[in-house]
């Protein structure tokens, strides 16, 4: 398999490695493989995820007949590595550094490190991009900085990828311009994020360490007891960092991340199960009413993505609670490869420029 313009994805997240193959717009294959809590558990960080995550991708390439250097280009996931701009950055060896060695730990981070050598292997040939980055917000305003503790300035990353490719999905299904609309988008995944998408840009958000909790993570927690576990507890930093993002959320309650797994709990009357559900919607709830006053409550559009978007009874359970503020979309999943492919196809083409770390 072999063409023009032939792009491969790759899109590490918490659960799962998602690889896709493109000729142009087309999309000629696409697997998502899905990583239990089990399996995660064997890698003590992020990073020591790679050589697995490399030999799938590795694999995805070869059960598709296609070497390396029959690419055109790379387009990956990537994670913290700066301040960036919204689009597509140059791959090569200082982002690819910067990727590993970010001070977030985070599977995106890998996509660009697996991207980088893939291409180095194939000779050179291969041009590599990210795109969209979860640090690619541009310049926040300072007002959305400030978090009651000089010492400590809110960070501004988020799931700007799929955020912002619903939001352009979400204005073509409604015949409608996105920079001239609101959208309150809820990325409910491995993390949750939800965020305000004012004209096009990230305005403002809650993100995975702030709001509510989610499959693997703890959301935002009452701080002066965190300060004590923390004390208490006897965990180092990196234990610590592990407990609140990996193995918090309904995987420190049920002991899984799977929605499926507590709808089946809750289907054989687990009573924690459905406390826990129910919370975890809720608390989605309140962080898109916490975003909808930034704007003074002028919001277009409500809309619910990522893959807990496919239950639909959580979807419901939202919906009943935030309705009153806008209309409520579902777009379950992620537009993520898509958003991937074609940021950098358009690159390939002329049509946008790709920045320089």
């Amino acid at each position: 398999m072999a063409g023009k313009e032939l792009i491969l994805v790759i899109n590490p997240g918490s659960t799962s490695t998602k690889v896709a193959l493109y000729e142009g717009e087309k999309q000629l294959s696409l697997l998502d493989l899905k990583h239990g809590a089990e399996e995660l558990k064997a890698y003590p960080s992020v990073n020591d995820q790679l050589g697995f995550r490399t030999e799938a991708v590795k694999k995805y390439l070869a059960d598709n007949g296609v070497k390396p250097g029959a690419l055109t280009a790379i387009a990956c996931r990537a994670g913290v590595v700066g301040a960036l701009e919204p689009g597509a950055y140059v791959v090569d060896k200082k982002f690819r550094d910067a990727s590993f060695d970010s001070p977030q730990p985070h599977p995106a981070n890998l996509a660009p490190v697996i991207g980088y050598e893939l291409a180095a292997g194939a000779g050179g040939d291969v041009k590599v991009f990210m795109y969209d980055a979860v640090c690619g917000c541009g310049k926040p305003e300072k007002v959305y900085q400030i978090t009651g503790l000089p010492e400590i300035e809110r960070p501004f990353y988020t799931h700007v990828l799929n955020s912002r490719a619903v939001s352009i999905e979400q204005a073509k299904r409604d015949g409608v311009r996105m920079d001239e609309h609101t959208y309150i988008v809820a990325h409910l995944g491995g993390g949750i994020t939800v965020n305000l998408i004012d004209r096009g840009r990230i305005l403002d958000f809650v993100g995975d360490d702030e709001g509510c909790f989610s499959p693997e993570r703890t959301g935002g927690i009452p701080v002066r007891p965190l300060a004590k576990l923390c004390y208490r507890s006897g965990l180092g930093e990196k234990e610590m960092q592990k407990k609140l993002k990996g193995r918090g959320g309904l995987m420190a309650y049920l002991g899984t991340n799977d929605m499926r797994e507590v709808e089946k709990l809750m289907a054989g009357g687990d009573e924690k199960a459905k406390l826990c559900f129910d919370a975890m919607a809720m608390q989605v709830a309140q962080d898109i009413g916490a975003l909808a006053t930034d704007v003074c409550g002028r919001v277009d559009k409500i809309i619910l993505t990522g893959g807990l978007a496919y239950s639909e009874a959580f979807t419901k359970e939202i919906e009943r609670r935030v309705s009153f503020i806008a209309p409520v979309s579902v777009i379950p999943g992620a537009y993520e490869m898509e958003a991937l492919a074609g940021g950098i196809l358009r690159v390939l083409r002329g049509e946008e420029e790709a920045h320089r770390f």
